[in-house]
């Protein structure tokens, strides 16, 4: 490694210190650890593993991929928690009952949505942050505005970005707290590999607020002593043990395309008070120290790190292939174990008569139905025999299987078979898997609360302060409907800025479809209840929602609800206007009713008049027919009273 220049600058001196503490720090407690844990993600033995030796150079030595199975497991159990809808993140106003407010949330909600839809690689950056909190236990990102324009003013570039940083890449103080690291570090150091080219073109571009250049100019012999001089291991297993992809050429000129390593240091002074430069390598400055708010108007450190294990105390808590680590060892061992025994039985070793004329080659190729020459057929060699591997061997396989689906928190077909009472009954499997998912949910939760939440947070924020694009805010707002339902003319930044709270709606549950639309169904179904057997005004609906849809996995249901379900939030006239509308409504419904009575009296008289008249035309028919009858009776017998 070459001499560090003589240093003349005090800013530069506190870089190169605080670089230096937090690199010994972090090679002397954490790098091997996460090494190990990338290479078992990538199914590798760890780099002290007896498979890695001489020694076992013809021995077994599979890795069975435990440890990929279960992150890939969960990181499909995340995509259906944070994909399954397109309604993940929920931005509310902190005064429901501002209309204005109300507005801009509606507004930012859709602004970020596109932007996670369309702009930001959103998938990608999430699952990848999930898999590096499980891998090495930790998550690391950067939020800011990426604006470029030609020389000609034309706008190459103006949108949000979120940039996934690999942990190697992050410096801070060992005394920070575990809480919250990235702000409580009295420095924040990211490195930034670039091209030589790139950095040769912020030394000529000129600063509008000050006419100079943004980066001081150096030349090629400084920019090659910030080449890497050293292999940085972590990104060297990462790759597989490949050609590290970041290495300067080999050669003494410096390519416009080779990379040299900008650190963008953040400083605390002054008790909260933050200042950015920027230097290259730990050599040279090449910008002045200045306020952070200066190129970051949220004055927050626009770096985020996140877990996805709760470790108190710890600055680098760990993964999930550390926690199944010792397991996974011990699943190789007997894997490869096994897998000996049973080559020994299948091809036998042999003894040998030092000396001997044996055709040795013969013996170890071992082909079926060939002859072996030797000098005496009873004496030059002896078959040594071995056991069958018994099925301890499996059964101890099987336990392992399990201890590690515990650990990790996978339900797996081996889990499965190793419970064979449970797995015999429907409520057995249930149980099983309810426990399984029980363990993931509490990874995503915990991946959402100190990752995702903290970063849609600052891309919110972003939105408010840079958005600009005309076309993207009109869309956002007509999609939000603001124009319509708040009377909204145009989208001014006074809209943009307002107060707003970020959640993400990912809870318990989250990762199985059926138990969410159970969950859903059954708060649904009790918030309905309450609202329909309670008189008005007895309820907080929107704490009752809260504490509902909480305790069925959700953090807040109020999106779930109109403006109609939350009564004590209406505005009073609104709710006189109801009432008088339900009045009126009711006083309708009784004048059809006495009229519709009117109307069966009068059918009812008109029909009784109907069935008198019918009556007495029946009595006339029926005694004229009589009549008639004793006529005819009388004419037949004419002398019927004489004798």
């Amino acid at each position: 490694m070459s001499e560090e220049p003589p240093i003349k600058n005090e800013w530069l001196s506190k870089a190169r210190s605080a670089f230096d503490q937090s690199t010994t720090f972090m090679d002397n407690n954490y790098r091997k650890q996460w090494e190990d844990n990338i290479r078992h993600f990538r199914s590798k033995h760890h780099t002290d593993s007896k498979y890695l030796k001489d020694s076992y150079k013809y021995r077994s030595k599979v890795f069975r991929p435990k440890t990929r199975s279960a992150i890939r497991s969960n990181e499909a159990a995340a995509s259906v928690a944070f994909f399954a809808n397109q309604d993940v993140v929920n931005i509310e106003p902190q005064n429901p009952n501002d209309e204005f407010q109300q507005a801009s949330a509606d507004v930012l909600r859709e602004l970020v949505s596109y932007r996670l839809d369309k702009t930001i690689p959103w998938f990608q950056t999430c699952i990848g942050g999930f898999q590096d909190a499980e891998v090495t236990g930790v998550v690391a990102s950067y939020q800011a505005w990426d604006y470029e324009e030609t020389a000609d003013g034309r706008i190459i570039k103006d949108e949000p970005t979120i940039e996934i940083i690999p942990i190697e890449n992050i410096r801070l103080s060992p005394s920070a707290k575990w809480t919250d690291p990235v702000n409580t570090s009295p420095y924040l150091i990211r490195l930034i590999p670039m091209y030589v080219i790139d950095v040769k073109l912020k030394m000529e571009q000129e600063d509008p607020k000050t006419g100079k250049s943004k980066w001081k100019k150096l030349d090629e012999g400084e920019l090659r002593a910030a080449s890497p001089s050293r292999f940085d291991s972590t990104q060297l297993t990462r790759e597989g043990d490949r050609e590290d992809k970041y290495t300067g050429s080999s050669t003494t000129e410096l390519s416009d395309y080779d990379i040299v390593w900008v650190h963008q240091n953040f400083m605390r002074i002054d008790g909260n008070q933050d200042v950015v430069f920027y230097t290259l390598g730990t050599q040279y400055m090449l910008t002045e120290p200045v306020p952070i708010e200066e190129l970051f108007f949220h004055g927050e450190r626009p770096i985020v790190i996140g877990c996805g294990v709760i470790e108190t105390h710890r600055l680098y808590p760990s993964g999930v292939a550390q926690l199944g680590e010792n397991i996974q060892k011990e699943i190789n061992e007997v894997a490869n174990q096994r897998l000996d025994n049973i080559k020994l039985v299948l091809n036998k070793r042999f003894l040998i008569r030092r000396g001997g004329q044996v055709d040795i080659k013969s013996l170890v190729r071992n082909v079926a139905g060939s002859g072996t020459l030797v000098s005496d057929v009873n004496a030059d060699v002896k078959t040594l025999d071995f056991q069958d591997v018994t099925g301890s061997s499996y059964a101890e396989q099987d336990r392992l299987n399990v201890d590690y689906d515990d650990v990790v928190g996978t339900f797996s077909a081996s889990t499965v078979q190793s419970n064979r009472k449970l797995n015999e009954t429907v409520g057995g499997m249930s149980m099983l898997q309810g426990a399984s998912n029980s363990l993931v949910e509490y990874i995503i939760r915990t991946f959402s609360e100190t990752w995702v939440e903290p970063v849609i947070r600052q891309l919110m924020k972003l939105e408010q302060k840079y958005e600009t694009d005309m076309t993207v805010l009109t869309l956002a707002a007509e999609k939000a409907q603001v124009f319509q339902r708040y009377g909204v003319d145009e989208i001014t930044d006074e809209l943009l800025n307002q107060e707003l709270t970020t959640t993400v709606n990912v809870g318990m549950g989250a990762t199985d479809p059926m138990t969410k639309i159970t969950n859903f169904m059954l708060g649904v179904r009790t918030i309905s209840e309450i609202t329909q057997n309670s008189p008005p005004g007895l309820f907080d609906i929107r704490e009752v929602a809260k504490e509902v849809f909480g305790r069925i996995g959700y953090k807040d249901g109020a999106r779930f609800f109109t403006e109609q379900m939350e009564g004590q939030e209406q505005d009073p006239e609104k709710m006189q206007m109801a009432e008088t509308m339900q009045q009126m409504q009711m006083a309708i419904e009784e004048m059809q009713a006495q009229l519709q009575e009117k109307q069966s009296e009068q059918d009812l008289k008109v029909g009784l008049e109907q069935m008198k008249e019918e009556g007495q035309d029946r009595r006339m028919g029926a005694k004229l027919e009589t009549d008639i009858v004793m006529k005819e009776m009388d004419l037949l017998n004419p002398v019927s009273g004489e004798t």
